[in-house]
């Protein structure tokens, strides 16, 4: 070695030859596998200060020959023993086995690193254990074995320490045995400086797995009215941290636990955070009670970036959950006012309700029943999350400035979006927006909700019988905020159903002869009201001579200059059939009950002479009496003869009808209104000699623009072009259509 053979020169070229003595002793003491007890240990430095007052750097370079001759031992001595055990043991054996045996042939140098440390100053014993775990782990067999078994043993130890320290119940001594090897083996990996190199990794892959157990295991689908933060923290800092501390003890550096407590929270929000995400749906169902839940997630989010996770999750719960037939609409906007409410306390600038609920928007705009449903829950008599939103409205439902960059409104509370948040999402949603707001945005304008309110609530009014319409008044009273002087025709329509009880009262106490049973009319200014359907049926004889000969004339007496149309397919009739003491109530179409009054004089009569009485089809009429047959009171004994039943069930429930609409179907009205502009589209091709569906769809559109059937699409349009081709008006070539010849 060239350190020791310099030395040896300089001392026999020196005049003073204690000095190779000095050094041989030095070296004698020094050399591994020799080890020191600290009276050597006095004995070396004196042999070091020798050879310093002689004038030899032994304290510039002792450090390197000390690192010199390890390394060789190490090869030497350790790594040979370290491969029979390898040959002999397998896996956490070997893993145990090999760990002692570096502990014990290396950690006796201790007082031998200590001494070489003090007297070198470019000597540190840090750099020495480095050495032989790059050498051990150069071994591939060593290096797997430690990756495969070092966390199983931390595992093992921290269910030790756990079981150790939280059974009450467990005798003190029944876990010693398992914790004592535990620590034996972690120490020498601490003071072997492979806790670092070797056994970090593991330690805290074993950590993050037991919170990921512990909280999936006591949280995952349990009660959402209590936060579980506090219940992890406290179990991080009772179980996990102590662990921490116990097996970091024996570390020459004591570790920054800090960062470790940090690590570790961060791990627990995550985790907590996915734990609730995953249950974000039945959260939502039961909002508000789930605040506590929701107030994880938002604090989840403070903390880690999980707001991709959780609109990717909730889109797939959603589109698995709701985005399909079998989902009742009302559900679907049930859960969607849960998600208003949820997402935009999670973030109140509107982009993670935006990017959530994009696809329930499509798809409820898709469903035909979507503006009826929210309606009827705007209309409801019971109260429910849409009426007590709306008692609470004092803005329009339709904000055409709510994608304004320039709002003002509580600008000082203004935050950024999270850093998580996807870049091409930008709110588009008004902060202030509310739920029956958002709900009607989906559609972007008024008109389909006026025109479907001013059916739903025509369809109220023609079924009252007592001229109570406070509900309507007030539902209206409330609309009005929302939707402005666009529901000035709804409010004419409540009006007339106000005149007409006090018309009714005025034409009864004219009438010369009471009507034997109680009547009510609606008179309608039909200019207001939707389109209504038109049926020509003959009802009740009696009723019928009465409303188109007295109460007329008495109508026209009161409203000179003024007529009544009756539409007598239209309103309801409440009857009760009395069976040889038995009774059957029931609200029927006007329709109905004179099919069944055909049976007041007469056990049987025929389908068709049921027919010529009401003044429909044959085959009409038979689903008409089918209704009378499914209830019990007919027969049918032969091919369209009916008979009353003998036997009638008596119930105390009154049957209704589940009658038609009284309005004309907006696909009708849609029809009814292209076929008044079929002359209108041949003068075009007469003008031009083709024309394509997308021009006609541009020119219909402006021309249909204030449409009670909504606005007009390009599908309707070749529909309508398509039908005039059948007829033979049109021709089809070349994407384009022309004039038949």
């Amino acid at each position: 070695y060239y350190i020791t053979n310099n030395l040896r020169m300089e001392c026999q070229d020196s005049s003073i030859p204690n000095a190779d003595v000095a050094w041989k002793q030095l070296v004698a003491y020094l050399s591994p596998p020799n080890t020191i007890t600290p009276e050597i240990k006095s004995r070396c430095k004196e042999l070091i200060e020798i050879l310093e007052n002689f004038g030899y750097p032994v304290r510039k370079c002792l450090g390197s020959w000390f690192r010199v001759k390890f390394k060789h031992y190490f090869k030497s001595d350790i790594l040979p023993e370290v491969m029979m055990v390898l040959d002999v043991c397998r896996d956490y054996e070997a893993f145990e086995k090999i760990t002692v045996l570096l502990g014990k042939g290396v950690l006796k140098f201790l007082l031998s690193f200590y001494l070489v440390e003090e007297t070198d100053s470019t000597f540190y014993k840090k750099d020495v254990y480095m050495d032989f775990t790059t050498m051990l782990l150069e071994i591939d067999e060593v290096k797997k074995l430690f990756s495969m078994c070092c966390t199983n043993f931390y595992k093992r130890g921290f269910d030790c320490y756990d079981n150790h320290s939280q059974d009450i119940d467990c005798s003190p001594t029944e876990h010693s045995d398992e914790l004592k090897n535990f620590d034996v083996i972690n120490r020498y990996l601490c003071c072997l400086y492979l806790f670092e190199e070797v056994v970090y990794d593991a330690v805290l892959h074993v950590l993050n797995s037991q919170i990921r157990l512990f909280i999936t295991d006591n949280f995952s689908g349990c009660s959402h009215d209590s936060s579980i933060i506090g219940p992890v923290m406290s179990w991080l800092n009772s179980s996990v941290i102590t662990f921490i501390q116990f097996i970091t003890q024996h570390q020459l550096v004591p570790p920054n636990m800090e960062i470790w407590k940090k690590r570790l929270k961060f791990f627990c929000y995550k985790t907590i955070a996915t734990v609730r995400i995953n249950d974000l749906f039945e959260i939502m169902v039961d909002y508000p009670e789930s605040h506590a839940a929701v107030l994880d997630i938002k604090k989840c989010i403070g903390h880690v970036q999980c707001s991709n996770y959780l609109i990717k999750t909730v889109q797939d719960t959603f589109k698995e959950r709701l985005l399909h037939p079998g989902a009742n609409t009302e559900d679907i906007i049930t859960q969607y006012s849960s998600a208003i409410k949820v997402l935009r306390f999670l973030d109140p600038s509107g982009a993670m309700l935006e990017k959530v609920c994009a696809p329930l928007r499509t798809y409820l705009k898709k469903r035909e029943d979507t503006i009826r449903c929210i309606l009827n829950s705007l209309m409801s008599e019971e109260e429910n999350e849409l009426t007590r939103e709306l008692s609470a409205t004092t803005g329009t439902l339709f904000n055409c400035n709510e994608d304004s960059d320039l709002e003002t409104d509580d600008w000082e509370k203004w935050k950024p979006q999270s850093k998580d948040m996807p870049t091409d999402l930008k709110s588009k949603t008004s902060k202030s927006a509310d739920i029956i707001s958002t709900l009607c945005s989906i559609y972007g304008s008024a008109d389909l909700f006026v025109n479907e309110y001013r059916s739903l609530i025509a369809e109220k009014l023609l079924t009252t019988s007592n001229y109570d319409i406070s509900l309507e008044m007030r539902s209206m009273e409330l609309l009005k905020v929302g939707f402005g002087e666009d529901l000035s025709q709804c409010q004419i329509m409540l009006q007339d159903v106000i005149d007409s009880k006090r018309t009714h009262t005025n034409i009864m106490n004219k009438v010369k002869q009471e009507f034997p049973f109680d009547i009510s009319t609606v008179i309608i200014s039909h200019v207001f009201w939707p389109n209504l359907r038109n049926e020509e049926v003959t009802v009740y004889k009696p009723l019928q001579d009465y409303l188109t000969g007295e109460y007329l004339a008495a109508y026209s007496e009161l409203k000179r200059s003024r007529t009544l149309e009756w539409k007598f397919n239209l309103g309801f009739v409440e009857l009760d059939l009395e069976f040889e003491g038995r009774t059957l109530s029931f609200t029927v179409s006007p329709v109905q009950a004179t099919i069944i009054l055909c049976f007041e004089n007469t056990e049987k009569c025929h389908a068709d002479t049921i027919s010529n009485t009401v003044g429909l089809s044959l085959s009409q009429t038979r689903k008409k009496l089918s209704f009378w047959v499914t209830n019990g009171v007919l027969k049918e004994t032969s091919k369209d003869m009916f008979e009353l039943e003998r036997e009638v069930k008596e119930t105390q429930q009154v049957v209704v009808e589940e009658m038609d609409s009284a309005m004309v179907k907006i696909e009708q009205v849609r029809e009814e209104e292209l076929e008044g502009f079929t002359n209108f589209v041949i003068g075009l091709i007469n003008q031009s000699g083709q024309i394509t569906v997308e021009r006609v769809h541009k020119l219909l559109s402006l021309l249909l623009s204030d449409s009670v059937a909504g606005q007009l699409t390009q599908e309707e349009v070749k529909t309508f072009l398509d039908k005039k081709v059948k007829q033979k008006l049109l021709v089809f070539t070349g994407g384009v259509y022309k004039k038949h010849k």
